[in-house]
């Protein structure tokens, strides 16, 4: 089918919107390319470059290596409370990179909880964890269940038969997992990897707390230096490449090709542990589970309740309270409404613009946050300084990055939409507009809905984009939390903290294991 020219015009200035801070940005660096040489001698970029890159790969190796064996023992083998386990595993995810560093910091400093707690035992200072160790250990942490989730589901639709016929042949546990079910994960692995890549070069919150010295620190400190300076748009730059070739090379990746299995995908028999076995398990999941969910809800519990009891006032936050819902709920009601034209093209109407379009849509999704606020800090003191911090200019910048969520959710619903419906609609004379009102929309708003609950969690948990880009004296959850740990007011943090993560746990974990029972 054509695509209306409404429909055509509609999605092409959404396109041209979205894409106004790539363009920006771009055209900026190459204004300051005839002194790049310059630039490169003056400014330490290889250091923040190869930093970045090196908590990259550790951070995605260590991630994967959690994920996948968490994954591997829930779904084929069988041991008690394994089902809780995988549930309490999946968790962490709740908790943004800032939240779970601010713990630690304040946990693991060399005079913080941990040094309060055992002080009685003669502790007086311990080394502190920060810098790499501190940013790969938390960043870890709190991604790996990216993996898990891609990886269980991947693992549970997969054919069991070859397994069995590796372990008739005698082949043994680790060399047959090596061989035989590792390489037909390569897809879901790849995948889940990227998120987590890009996940890891886009944060500022962890790597700041921890002081470590990546691209989108250097950012926000030359940022407060000189919201005008050149380094700000080089870096940003840089490292919007640098996400784009992450993304593309996954994209055109042969390792992103999972092997295919013929025949008919029979069920996994999940084999019982021996008791030895057993008790390592429940060991292993153990230290995971305390150390990505228990510490960190711990470490804020214990500051609260102690700041409550020595009458430290909480109420200042409720501000950033409410400032976090309403920017969420704008954010979530306008990305469904600007996905909904999206996912009818895209889905309903094939063509090669749709197919552009759904492909840029999803390279929006892995450009990092600081830089995207950046780009439109830049454009609305050049170009729009009539929106210059304002909050029209805050909930761009969260469309042009969370949008790619609303859209993943209503085009799982278009599936739905059958041709012949809309045929059927067209044969009674309805307009397309008409058919889309009474057919197409009361089939898809499920899913449009769960997009934009997407967007509402992510648009309330977000920093850096908040941080460059809110209205002067408006606030969230986020900054409360940034602000009050970087002037170690730890109480009001962990206030804000929990009011977070209680608004986000509960539709995060029925988000994320919807589909554990199919």
């Amino acid at each position: 089918m054509k695509t209306p020219k409404l429909l055509l015009t509609t999605n092409v200035l959404i396109l041209s919107l979205f894409l106004m801070p790539l363009f920006y940005l771009f055209w900026r660096f190459l204004d300051l390319s005839r002194n790049l040489s310059r630039f490169l001698n003056s400014w330490d970029v290889s250091t923040l470059l190869l930093n970045t890159l090196f908590l990259f790969f550790a951070v995605v190796f260590t991630s994967l290596l959690m994920g996948l064996t968490i994954s591997i023992l829930t779904v084929r083998y069988k041991f008690p409370g394994s089902k809780i386990l995988f549930s309490l595993t999946i968790l962490p995810l709740v908790i943004p990179s800032y939240i779970g560093a601010l713990t630690y910091v304040s946990a693991f400093s060399p005079k913080g909880l941990f040094v309060e707690i055992f002080s009685r035992y003669g502790l007086s200072e311990i080394i502190g964890i920060e810098g790499f160790v501190g940013s790969w250990i938390v960043l870890t942490l709190f991604t790996y269940p990216y993996v898990q989730l891609i990886c269980s589901s991947a693992l549970r639709n997969l054919d069991s038969t070859v397994e069995d016929a590796a372990r008739s042949l005698g082949v043994k546990r680790i060399k047959m997992y090596t061989s035989v079910v590792i390489p037909r994960l390569k897809k879901p692995m790849i995948y889940s990897s990227l998120l987590v890549g890009l996940y890891v070069i886009s944060d500022f919150g962890a790597v700041s707390l921890m002081k470590y010295g990546t691209m989108t620190k250097a950012i926000y400190s030359y940022y407060v230096i000189n919201i005008n300076g050149d380094p700000v748009i080089f870096y940003s730059t840089i490292l919007i490449v640098l996400a784009l070739i992450i993304s593309f090379a996954q994209r055109g990746s042969e390792m992103s090709k999972s092997a295919k299995v013929s025949g008919t995908p029979r069920e996994p028999i999940r084999i019982e542990l021996s008791k030895r076995s057993k008790y390592l398990v429940l060991l292993f999941f153990g230290i995971v589970i305390f150390f990505s969910l228990l510490l960190p809800v711990g470490v804020l519990s214990y500051w609260l309740i102690r700041g409550i009891s020595n009458g430290i006032q909480i109420t200042g936050s409720l501000a950033g309270v409410a400032g976090s819902l309403t920017a969420a709920t704008v954010t979530s009601f306008f990305a469904m409404v600007i996905a909904t034209p999206i996912v009818v093209m895209i889905s309903q109407y094939k063509s090669k613009f749709g197919d552009l379009f759904e492909k840029v849509t999803l390279t929006l999704y892995g450009l990092p946050h600081i830089a995207v606020g950046i780009s439109m800090l830049f454009i609305t003191i050049k170009i729009f300084p009539s929106i210059y911090q304002t909050f029209v200019t805050l909930i761009i910048s969260y469309l042009i990055v969370f949008l790619p969520q609303a859209v993943g959710g209503g085009q799982a619903s278009m599936e739905q939409v059958k041709i012949s419906y809309i045929e059927a609609s067209a044969g009674l004379g309805l307009s397309k507009l008409a058919t889309f009102f009474k057919v197409t929309f009361p089939l898809i708003y499920k899913g449009l809905l769960a997009g934009a609950a997407l967007v509402f969690l992510s648009t309330m948990k977000e920093l850096p984009q908040t941080l460059l880009l809110r209205p002067t004296g408006f606030s969230t959850m986020a900054v409360d939390i940034w602000s009050n740990a970087s002037e170690a007011l730890f109480t009001q943090a962990a206030f804000s903290g929990f009011i977070l993560l209680a608004i986000s746990a509960f539709p995060t974990y029925i988000l994320s294991t919807r589909n554990l029972d199919n």
